[in-house]
């Protein structure tokens, strides 16, 4: 409960669906890997196969996370000469590392892989990507997020890090830990830092177990009533904030400013790229250009709404700019030869993504509550 309801495992399930996925799958083989060590079966081995190949289908990265968890655990296993249940659990293995390589090696695109495997010859051009100046720059960056983020839970897993003799969970941590010493490409280190919600929820929920043998002098009282309480207040009131508060007005540790990571963890669960009030005026918007735009006109397209306008008016009349400035991709769009130029943004002084307002190039022509759609003159 506390790993589905802390407000980093909301974050994930917003739009991470295949990590989630994936997840699931993961949290099946580690069970098993336990009830192997118990008492090894053929059938049970069958199934932890299964269940790997389900985590790599399902999603790269917590591929990776699963793979290097279990082949530490072999490893471990080898140092402990518990060699017989080593090579069963490695046989066990065997379709897992063939599906693993051949979606490493036979991918048709560029595979999420070998962007996470990726080693940059200039590491600061390579950091700059992500806005860092230099690499401690990102280790403050990722120190800042890791105590944002589980500040209300660290307390509690400090207590039972060592007591909770979980190897598998001891071990995603770790990997973890030392993946945000790696500047990667796909995805940020940020991303990766959130999936040790998990691990901390359970060392989180262990600490009430330590907590219930511990009693107060003056009162004599085991501590657990006292732990329980403030568990459940850590989980519950910033994840009510951040599910409850509409985006316009967010609850006050998750608004710009005080979350130095914004980009990482939004303001509040109700929004899709723009906010929940603002979606029936991003769909307008560009059902708008579908009747309006003339042929040879182009939208361009902040990341934001990219994904309002594709399923409306198809690849060959957008342009997206990421996160760039419009004007400029404007220039570009002239000189490639299109015709009129329309641009999809909030009105005036209500604009998202460090932009309130467009540049005076850009005249409006339509708007709908707080979205317009505006002409590049």
């Amino acid at each position: 409960m506390v790993g589905t309801l802390y407000f980093v495992g909301l974050r994930i399930s917003c739009d991470a669906s295949r990590e989630v996925f994936a997840l699931i799958f993961l949290f099946i083989s580690l069970a098993l890997i336990a009830q192997i060590e118990k008492k090894f079966s053929w059938s049970r081995a069958l199934l932890f196969c299964l269940a790997l190949c389900g985590v790599i289908l399902s999603n790269q990265v917590v591929a990776v996370l699963g793979f290097g968890v279990v082949l530490f655990t072999l490893i471990y296993k080898l140092m402990r000469s518990d060699k017989n249940l080593a090579a069963k659990l490695f046989v066990s293995c065997l379709p897992v590392d063939a599906l693993f390589l051949a979606t490493y090696f036979l991918s048709p695109t560029v595979s999420d892989y070998r962007l996470i495997f990726g080693f940059p010859a200039d590491p600061d051009g390579w950091l700059s990507l992500f806005g860092y100046a230099s690499y401690p720059e990102m280790l403050v960056s990722e120190a800042v997020f890791v105590w944002y983020c589980f500040g209300f839970l660290l307390p509690f897993a400090v207590l039972t890090f060592r007591r909770m003799r979980n190897l598998q969970m001891q071990l995603w941590v770790v990997l973890l830990v030392a993946a945000a010493f790696v500047p990667m490409v796909s995805p940020s280190n940020m991303r990766l830092l959130m999936l040790l919600v998990y691990p901390l929820a359970f060392y989180a929920a262990e600490a009430l177990t330590a907590l219930s043998g511990v009693r107060w002098i003056r009162l004599r009282r085991p501590l657990y009533a006292a732990g329980l309480i403030c568990l459940v207040a850590a989980t519950a009131v910033p994840s009510l904030g951040f599910m409850a508060a509409p985006a316009e007005s967010p609850s006050p540790y998750f608004a710009a400013g005080f979350n130095t990571h914004i980009y990482q963890i939004p303001s509040s669960m109700l929004q899709n790229t723009v906010a929940l009030s603002d979606c029936e005026g991003a769909q307008n918007a560009v059902s708008w250009l579908k009747l309006n735009m003339p042929e040879g006109a182009v939208l361009l397209s902040h990341r934001a709404f990219y994904g309002w306008a594709l399923p409306v008016l198809g690849p060959d009349q957008i342009v997206m700019y990421e996160y760039d400035d419009p004007v400029e991709v404007a220039l570009d769009a002239t000189q490639a030869g299109y015709g009129e130029i329309y641009l999809v943004w909030w009105v005036e002084g209500a604009g998202w993504y460090g932009l309130p307002s467009v540049p005076y190039v850009f005249e409006e022509v339509y708007s709908m509550g707080r979205i317009a759609v505006y002409c590049y003159s």
